[in-house]
């Protein structure tokens, strides 16, 4: 049975979603024209279910590969996750900073209200410098091997993470002095190493709860965004793919001379970094995928993408599937 990629392209107009025919793409169709798409997160074994994440408008779902979709979650959704060990649980982030779960692929929510509860000292950080001033929940991050430990970025405000599912939260946001996060990651296959990405540097930690350091040796921007690790061999370290940029949005429109945006590779679990090698000049603010391979099954990718001009057209999300071609 032969496979057939569709793409999922959202954008500040909308959602654009296109299958590959032979060598060529073939656009099957757009939704949500006046939109702003903020999330897209797809099912690894089920690759026609894929939730889309609109700013101020909710969160959608098809169930027939973006042939048609319902609203399952009102809210102003700004990330949304699939739990890794099952298809069947969904978590929303939403602003202002709120965390939503579903057991049955979006039919029903409940609020974790617990991290609403965590101290004021923490909360007061919780503040996005344009209006309406408040934070959100920009990255959810699920534990592949352990389900119960849940990460939460939080632009802007820290990181937050949970040990029982979101029943109890922490701040983990030491050595961190700009608190705008966006994606956190561990080293595959390991509990005491994770990485950071932040608006004013890359960090990596042993233990979170007792601070970050600086990884930025060869790095020569300081916006960092998405971040990946490339399939590798057992035993070695692998690859990792950083998207950056320089200074800030506002900056990119304010001085004229766009985002500089630069693809970087490390080798050495982020020791080290240097520019991709053979990489053509990147026009996009920050370009990367991430790609999940479960067995002979689907594969999903996941990755964004943004205009290094100066008009105000900030990002465009992208989500993939690969599913089987009707046989």
């Amino acid at each position: 049975m032969s496979e057939r990629v569709r793409l999922y392209a959202g954008t500040q107009h909308g959602l654009i979603v296109w299958h590959s025919n032979n060598s060529d793409w073939e656009e099957l169709g757009r939704d949500f024209a006046d939109g702003i798409i903020d999330s897209i997160a797809g099912c690894r074994l089920h690759p026609q279910r894929v939730f889309v994440g609109i700013t101020h408008n909710g969160l959608y779902r098809t169930e027939d590969g973006g042939r048609h979709w319902g609203k399952v979650l009102d809210g102003d959704i700004r990330a949304v996750t699939i739990d890794p060990t099952s298809d069947d649980v969904v978590y929303a982030g939403v602003e202002p900073v709120g965390l939503h779960r579903s057991e049955d692929r979006g039919e029903n929510w409940i609020e974790l209200s617990s991290l609403r509860e965590l101290p004021q000292e923490v909360k007061k950080n919780w503040r996005f410098p344009q209006p309406p001033h408040q934070g959100h929940v920009r990255n959810i991050f699920i534990h592949p091997d352990n389900s119960k430990i849940i990460y939460l970025c939080i632009e802007h405000g820290g990181v937050v993470r949970s040990f029982d599912r979101g029943k109890s939260w922490e701040d983990v946001s030491q050595g961190i002095d700009y608190l705008d996060i966006h994606v956190i990651l561990n080293l595959p296959s390991r509990f005491d190493c994770y990485f950071l990405a932040t608006a004013r540097g890359f960090f990596t930690s042993d233990n979170p709860a007792e601070g970050w350091v600086r990884a930025e040796n060869g790095l020569t921007r300081d916006y960092f965004h998405d971040f990946l690790f490339l399939p590798g061999h057992a035993g070695e370290n692998p690859t990792m793919l950083l998207a950056t940029a320089d200074k800030s949005p506002g900056f990119w429109r304010r001085e004229g001379r766009g985002a500089r945006a630069a693809l970087f590779k490390s080798k050495d679990c982020a020791q080290s970094w240097d520019l991709g090698a053979g990489a053509p000049p990147l026009r996009p603010r920050c370009s990367v995928c991430r790609t999940r391979r479960c067995g002979a099954g689907p594969r999903i990718g996941f990755g964004r993408c943004g205009q290094d001009s100066l008009e105000p057209r900030p990002r465009r999300k992208l989500a993939g599937s690969v599913d089987p071609a009707p046989g």
